[in-house]
């Protein structure tokens, strides 16, 4: 499958690489990976996403660009970390389509799909180089690196094996700067994210004897702090490490509906419960979009769904 996949790159000319919507640092770090090396084998290559990516992440090389709109003539689309079809926000057309992710409830919609049991999806993006012999530069193990680095919570996560440990190191030889990337990524914080911590962690409630935390992060909040949505990132992870809790759930009150964010500590498969509301993702880590419903209707249908998985 690796060498399909490249050989499908090499032969084709107008390559386009995308990742989901709102792109964390895995989607990011493993589209913009891509950039410099197909560059450099002469290749029309442009990075796309359809929302103006995290602020955080803008210390990736060729952050600046990444395009909102698709190019006319598309010969190739690689996706990247993304589920399904629709997350990608854009509508099909007349290209083939790679798609590759790590993602357990992925839908399989590309022309040639690469879905594997790994940490990150840039962790699949290296095992394709790799086995192709392909040089991996500094700015692409600097990509790799960060999206290995946020999808693993710092190499904290149960995802996190001797091979993870291999492939950072790889990354390290080709120049990558775990100091660098770590200044980056968790010392860069906004005052608007300490207020909106503050706020935020304000309104955490405990249910189901403690195992269960959720935090719900309305739009006034958002407004009376200045926080913009970057500033949310790691607040359900924050609440997971309460001692008792084993689910920890955000919800985030958005334009087209309330974005909840699931955790688990264990043993809840909360992918499977966001897949219920048409979302998805890990095991530990999932998410879901829901339309016309308040906060506590989610809250008590989401709380009723983990309670019958605790133990």
């Amino acid at each position: 499958m690796y060498k399909k996949i490249w050989n499908k790159i090499i032969e084709s000319d107008n390559i386009v690489l995308i990742a989901h919507v709102n792109p964390d640092g895995d989607a990011l770090g493993s589209s913009l990976s891509m950039y410099n090396i197909l560059k450099s084998k002469g290749k029309n290559v442009t990075i796309c996403n359809m929302t103006k990516p995290a602020k955080y992440l803008d210390f990736l090389p060729n952050y600046d660009k990444i395009k909102q709109t698709l190019p006319k003539k598309i010969d190739l689309m690689i996706s990247f970390d993304c589920g399904s079809f629709d997350r990608l926000g854009i509508e099909r057309r007349d290209f083939f389509l790679i798609n590759i992710d790590h993602h357990i409830s992925n839908t399989n919609y590309g022309d040639i799909n690469l879905i594997e049991d790994a940490a990150s999806s840039s962790q699949v993006v290296f095992n394709i180089l790799e086995a192709n012999d392909v040089k991996i530069d500094k700015n692409s193990a600097t990509c790799i690196y960060t999206a290995l680095v946020t999808d693993t919570g710092n190499f904290q996560y149960e995802s996190v094996t001797a091979e993870v440990f291999r492939v950072a190191s790889e990354l390290v030889k080709c120049e990558a700067s775990p100091e660098f990337i770590s200044k980056m990524l968790y010392e860069r914080d906004r005052l608007s994210r300490l207020r909106f911590l503050a706020k935020a962690l304000d309104t955490l409630e405990l249910y189901l004897e403690g195992q269960v935390g959720v935090v719900e992060v309305t739009k006034e909040i958002m407004a009376k702090t200045g926080a913009i949505k970057d500033d949310t990132e790691g607040l359900v992870n924050m609440v997971r490490k309460l001692e008792t809790v084993e689910v920890s759930m955000m919800l985030r009150e958005e334009d087209e509906g309330i974005k909840i964010s699931l955790r688990s500590k264990n043993y809840v498969d909360v992918s499977k419960i966001a897949v219920k509301y048409g979302g998805g993702g890990h095991i530990r880590a999932s998410g879901a979009t829901i339309k016309d419903k308040t906060f506590k209707e989610i809250k008590d249908m989401v709380i009723n769904d983990i309670k019958g998985q605790l133990k």
